[in-house]
C-alpha cells in the first residue's frame, strides 16, 4: 500500500536515535527546498528557513530528553511540526505542477520529500497507538515505500549528473530500473499476502531487496566521496549526496530488523471490517 493510504502503518519502531535521524532529514529538506526556489519567491524562501530553524531546534531539544514522559510530550511537539511541513511541501508541489512558481525543485522531488514527512508522521503516530494488527502488511508497505525512494534517488542522481559522466549516469539509470521492478514485486506481495503470514516468497524478496540496497548504498557512498573531492562533474551538492546515502543506510537497518523478526510473526486473525 502507498504511504498516503490511511490503513498503512510502518513496521519499524522509533527510538530516540531514529527520531533524531528524521529530524535531521526534515531540516535538510527545508534547506534543499529553499535552494531550489526562484529568488523572487521570497515568502516561500522565508517559510523554508523557518522550517529549517524549527527542526534544528527540535534536534537540539532531543538531546535533553531524559525520561519516557518527556519523550512522549516531545513526540507530540514533533508531530505538529511534521504536519506543518507536510502541508507546506504539498502546497509547494501544487504551485509547481500548476506552473504558478518556477525555480529548480523537481515536482517529483517535492512529492518524494512529502512522502517522507508522511512516513515520519506515521512512525510518530505508531508510538502513540501501539502495535500493528497485521505485521506482514506493514512489512510489505515499508518495502514499497523505501524501494520507491531508492528508485527516486537513482533518477535524481542521473538527472543531476553532468551528461559527460556517462558511466555514472548509466549506473544510476540501471539502479532506477532495478528498484522500480522491486517496488512492483513488493506491490504484488502486498495484495497476495494481505492479512496473511510471511511465506518463503517474502523471505526471498527481502534478501533480494537487501542485496540491491547494499549495492546502491555502495554506489551512493562512492558518488558522495567523489563529489566531496570534486572528482565528478555534477550539480549534486555534497550534503545531498550524503543525505541520500544516509537514507540507504537507514533502509538497510529496517531490512535487518525485518530479517531478524520475520520468523517470529504469528499467524494473524483475518478480520473483515466493511
Amino acid at each position: 500500500m502507498d504511504i498516503f493510504c490511511c490503513e498503512v502503518k510502518p513496521y519499524e519502531c522509533l527510538n530516540m536515535k531514529r527520531v533524531q535521524f528524521w529530524l535531521r532529514i526534515m531540516k535538510e529538506h527545508s534547506l534543499f527546498m529553499k535552494l531550489g526556489f526562484a529568488c523572487s519567491d521570497v515568502e516561500l524562501i522565508r517559510q523554508a528557513e523557518e522550517f529549517y530553524n524549527v527542526f534544528e531546534n527540535l534536534e537540539k531539544q532531543s538531546c535533553k530528553i531524559k525520561c519516557d514522559e518527556e519523550f512522549m510530550n516531545f513526540v507530540c511537539r514533533i508531530m505538529v511540526a511534521v504536519k506543518n511541513i507536510f502541508s507546506f511541501k504539498r502546497h509547494v508541489l501544487h504551485l509547481i505542477i500548476e506552473c504558478e512558481i518556477g525555480g529548480y525543485n523537481y515536482p517529483l522531488l517535492i512529492d518524494h520529500i512529502s512522502r517522507e514527512a508522511m512516513y515520519f508522521l506515521k512512525l510518530l503516530q505508531k508510538i502513540q497507538d501501539g502495535e500493528m494488527e497485521s505485521p506482514v502488511d506493514s512489512i510489505v508497505s515499508d518495502n514499497v515505500f523505501w524501494l520507491r525512494h531508492m528508485a527516486d534517488h537513482a533518477r535524481f542522481i542521473a538527472g543531476l549528473l553532468d551528461p559527460s559522466e556517462r558511466g555514472f549516469v548509466e549506473q544510476a539509470n540501471a539502479f532506477a530500473v532495478q528498484f522500480e521492478q522491486l517496488q512492483l514485486q513488493a506491490r504484488d506481495l502486498d495484495s497476495m499476502l494481505w492479512q496473511f503470514r510471511p511465506n518463503n516468497d517474502l523471505i526471498r524478496f527481502e534478501m533480494d531487496a537487501t542485496k540491491a540496497t547494499i549495492q546502491i548504498r555502495d554506489f551512493k557512498k562512492a558518488a558522495r566521496d567523489l563529489i566531496s573531492c570534486c572528482k565528478v562533474v555534477s550539480l549534486i551538492p555534497p550534503l545531498l549526496a550524503d543525505h541520500v546515502l544516509r537514507e540507504a543506510e537507514y533502509f538497510l537497518e529496517v531490512l535487518e530488523q525485518i530479517k531478524d523478526e520475520i520468523h517470529n510473526i504469528d499467524e494473524p486473525i483475518i478480520r473483515c471490517d466493511y
